[in-house]
């Protein structure tokens, strides 16, 4: 089941109203993909690389459970829900981002929207305040009115302990299908 705040977002975006949070953040549809997961740009000999294969193929293992939901275009940065190796419910899932890097990172917040807010709240014109208020405005919650009051999440393991793990056993394995995908 969506979460309700993603499918508040979802019907805003399809008619062209703008999200509280960035201009170049979309909303993905059901089952899209990040641009930052493709590995095109590689050539046979960086995929003959026992290193850069091994992460290659983790950060696709480690991406594989999570369910993307939007990406920022600008900042090469994708969001979506850490269902993780226990496939948790969206509801239940937090929220994480991959860079442009590789990097996986579990945000602060119990909601996508709050997420999100705590993200772009610190770039944002007006701060966490306007970006939180233009949610609310909206219809959709936030819990916390400083961004430092937003839950921090627990899982385990987190995006990155699962990519690191997973890249050291494939290398650790010799690359052996590392290159795989």
């Amino acid at each position: 089941m969506i979460p309700e705040d993603l499918a508040v977002w979802r019907r805003r975006q399809d008619a062209d109203q703008p999200n509280p949070w960035s201009e170049s953040l979309r909303l993905f549809a059901d089952d899209e993909r990040p641009a930052a997961l493709d590995t095109s740009y590689l050539t046979a000999a960086d995929l003959a690389n026992p290193d850069i294969a091994a992460n290659t193929r983790a950060i696709a293992e480690t991406a594989a459970l999570i369910t993307w939901v939007a990406e920022d275009e600008d900042e090469g940065r994708a969001f979506g829900y850490w269902r993780g190796p226990d496939d948790l419910p969206l509801s239940g899932a937090p929220v994480v981002s991959l860079d442009d890097e590789g990097q996986f990172h579990l945000l602060r917040g119990g909601t996508l929207s709050e997420a999100l807010s705590g993200e772009y709240g610190e770039w944002a014109d007006d701060g966490y305040s306007g970006v939180a208020g233009r949610c609310r405005a909206a219809g959709v919650p936030i819990g916390a009115e400083d961004p430092d009051d937003l839950p921090e999440p627990v899982v385990s393991p987190t995006p990155a302990d699962h990519h690191v793990a997973r890249y050291r056993e494939l290398l650790a394995a010799g690359g052996s299908g590392a290159a795989q995908g």
